[in-house]
């Protein structure tokens, strides 16, 4: 089974002429839903030919352009969409997005955080009306270690010469690393925010 991302990227920074591009893709990916994809999102890179066949524009891989092999988007509004994809963050479809604003919009800025289940990694990407801006992650290293790091009651229990547990700990330690590991995520990716 794919491990599964969360992805839910944000309005930070939009005209009015921006905003109709971002709601104009909120009305495809709705339109998406009700057209037997499934709201399956590389059909926003696909066209119709004349006899109602999708196609893939020349050149142009649509998961490589989504950024995920599947993805689909479960909530939308005028400044949000959460977007749930396998394996990977959809930054590429997020870089997209940002740039067709960018045309009409150029101080328009956007935000992404994106986890795996795992949590295998986590991240948080600002754009721009050129594309990615920043980008921030963290793998599960570095994420267990910042938990570690912050959580005096898990780091008693953490051997940092063997990367593992103490002995007879491992369960308490692992209970104690899950009941706060996602607090200190979302911390961290609120702390993350950068612009250049």
């Amino acid at each position: 089974m794919a491990n599964h991302v969360n992805n839910n990227l944000r309005v930070h920074e939009i005209s009015p002429e921006g905003q109709k591009v971002w709601d104009s893709f909120i009305e495809r990916i709705e339109a998406l839903k009700e057209d037997g994809s499934q709201g399956h999102l590389t059909g926003l890179f696909y066209k119709a030919d004349e006899d109602g066949y999708w196609i893939v524009p020349e050149g142009e891989h649509a998961a490589e352009a989504v950024g995920a092999k599947w993805a689909f988007a479960y909530d939308m509004d005028e400044e949000f969409m959460h977007i749930e994809s396998a394996w990977a963050a959809v930054i590429p479809l997020a870089e997209h997005i940002a740039q067709e604003i960018g045309k009409v919009d150029p101080d328009v800025r956007l935000v992404m955080t994106y986890e795996d289940e795992g949590p295998n990694f986590i991240g948080i990407t600002t754009f721009n009306a050129d594309g990615v801006d920043t980008d921030n992650d963290l793998d599960w290293d570095d994420l267990r270690d910042l938990v570690i790091s912050q959580h005096e009651e898990i780091q008693e229990r953490w051997d940092a010469d063997e990367c593992d547990w103490h002995e007879g700990q491992e369960d308490e330690g692992e209970d104690m690393m899950s009941e706060v590991i996602w607090e200190t995520a979302n911390d961290w990716q609120h702390e993350n925010v950068e612009w250049s």
